[in-house]
Formats: structure tokens, C-alpha cells, sequence
């Protein structure tokens, strides 16, 4: 599968960020903790003289060892130079104030001081929150701030435009689009994030989709599929295409005249991913 995605709005957020950057003194940027080298947004070039905290959000529906594989080593082999700090969470979760506001004060520590030794003794921090599409940017904001400040759903692009929201008397948020890339380089990424939801599903073919997903992480979590659907024919070595259609059978989705209904099966599939109705599972593990 090839995939890209690149409507009018995200190059245009692209352009709104760039120019915003200047405004603010960190950026907090939210990775989807299922494909964490998929998910770091691409604009290193342009926000790495800020300081920068990686949330990797949705940490509760991946695999939990591979969670341990994520630490600052493991972001540098995308951002080269990162020196920020990183927490695991999910942002469903309304007590993560006292987490973040740690790291942010780690973070912000050379700044107040600067400040105070101007004579500046309160602060107010600006700090804009990146991300892909559909990683949890809203709902990370709403719940640091615990009421409902931006609109939430589970769809790529529901925010495009930018957004400042008032956390406290110390702290300011700008909450922005979701930002993708006209082309990935790495066509895997392309694929995971379209998996997770980052991606218009609207110009996927989810059979495609779905027969790549089982592909990709059935060897490695054949039991999960094997529970989750009744499987009694399937294996370890099963083909992806042989999973498809015994989960057809079970879930009976068929179409008139009796032909397996891949679409609703693909549909199914994805969605009990998303929702981690499958299991844990990671995208990117070797």
C-alpha cells in the first residue's frame, strides 16, 4: 500500500506553526505510543532549539514491552539532538496534571531563572502542543486542564486552526492541527499511522488495509487474534488471508449470495485494533 495525505489545512497549519514558533518557550508533542517512530512529528528541523517533552500517548493499548524499548535513546534515533523529557500515558486519564506540570517545570527551569535574575519574578510559560492527526492532542489538553476546552472526536483533522488554551496563571497552551507530510519517506510509517487512525480512512482501502495489518503483527500476537475471535483453525503460521476468512465464518459477514463481506471483516478488524479490543499490540517491534 502506498499511502499520503496531505489536505489544504495541514500545509496550511504547517505554515501557522512555523510562524508561532516564535512565540512560545517549549513544545509539547504527543507520539501514539502503538508506533512511536511513525508518530514523532516531522517538524524537528524547525522546533529544535525548543525545549520539548514527548508524551506518548495511548500507552495503555500498546505492548507493554515494547513500551520499554522508549526511552531517550530510542527518540534520538529520530530527533538526533532531542535533550527533553518524555512520559507515558493515556491522556483518557483526568490525573495527569501533577505528571506534566512536573516535567514542564523541569523543562522551564533555565527560563524562570533567567527571568528571576532579570527581576522577573512571575512567569507565564507559552507551550505549544504538535502532533499527527488523531495521536490525542485535544483530549490530552482537556484533560491537563480537566474541563472540555477544544472539541474532541476520534477523527484526523478535527482541529485546524490554532488554539490557545489557559491552563493556569503560569501556564499557556496553543493547541494545534494535526500536522502529516506530503510523502513518507518510509512507506511503513505511512501505513502505521494510517492504522492507528492518523489518516483519512475516508481515501483507504480497508481490506488492503486490514490484510497488511494481519501481516504485520499476527505472527507476534497470534494468540490475541486467536481469543478475540474464536479462532480453532488458525495458528502461528497462519496466512493473513486465512485468518480473514475464518473470522468472517465466526462473525457470519457475508454478503448476498453468500461471498465473504471482506469489507465489513476489514472494518471489524481495525476498529478492535483501535480500540485495543484485540490486545496490546505494537506496530513497531523487531
Amino acid at each position: 500500500m502506498n499511502i499520503g495525505w496531505y489536505p489544504g489545512h495541514i500545509a496550511k497549519a504547517r505554515r501557522e506553526i512555523k510562524e508561532h514558533l516564535k512565540e512560545v518557550d517549549l513544545v509539547i508533542e504527543i507520539i501514539d505510543a502503538r508506533c512511536p517512530m511513525s508518530s514523532i512529528n516531522f517538524l524537528n528541523e524547525e522546533i529544535k532549539n525548543k525545549k520539548r517533552l514527548i508524551v506518548v500517548n495511548k500507552a495503555d493499548l500498546a505492548d507493554r514491552n515494547e513500551l520499554k524499548k522508549i526511552d531517550v535513546s530510542f527518540i534520538r534515533r529520530v530527533i538526533k539532538d532531542f535533550d527533553g523529557e518524555i512520559v507515558f500515558l493515556d491522556s483518557r486519564n483526568n490525573n495527569i496534571q501533577k505528571d506534566i506540570n512536573k516535567r514542564i517545570d523541569i523543562l522551564a527551569n533555565d527560563i524562570v531563572e533567567k527571568s528571576k535574575a532579570k527581576g522577573i519574578n512571575k512567569v507565564i510559560l507559552k507551550a505549544m502542543v504538535v502532533g499527527m492527526p488523531n495521536v490525542g492532542k485535544s483530549t490530552f489538553i482537556n484533560s491537563y486542564v480537566k474541563k472540555k476546552v477544544n472539541k474532541v472526536e476520534n477523527t484526523p483533522g478535527v482541529t485546524k486552526k490554532l488554539q490557545w488554551a489557559k491552563i493556569s496563571d503560569k501556564l499557556l497552551l496553543l493547541d494545534t492541527p494535526g500536522v502529516t507530510v506530503k510523502k513518507f519517506e518510509n512507506n511503513d510509517y505511512g501505513i502505521n499511522l494510517a492504522l492507528v487512525g492518523s489518516i483519512n480512512d475516508n481515501i483507504l482501502e480497508k481490506q488492503d488495509l486490514a490484510y497488511e495489518f494481519i501481516n504485520r503483527v499476527y505472527k507476534k500476537y497470534y494468540k490475541l487474534f486467536i481469543d478475540r475471535y474464536k479462532l480453532v483453525n488458525a495458528n502461528e503460521n497462519s496466512k493473513a488471508i486465512d485468518v480473514m476468512n475464518e473470522i468472517a465464518d465466526n462473525t457470519k459477514s457475508y454478503k448476498k449470495g453468500g461471498d465473504i463481506n471482506y469489507e465489513k471483516v476489514a472494518e471489524l478488524i481495525i476498529n478492535d485494533f483501535r480500540k485495543g479490543l484485540i490486545g496490546n499490540i505494537s506496530l513497531e517491534f523487531k
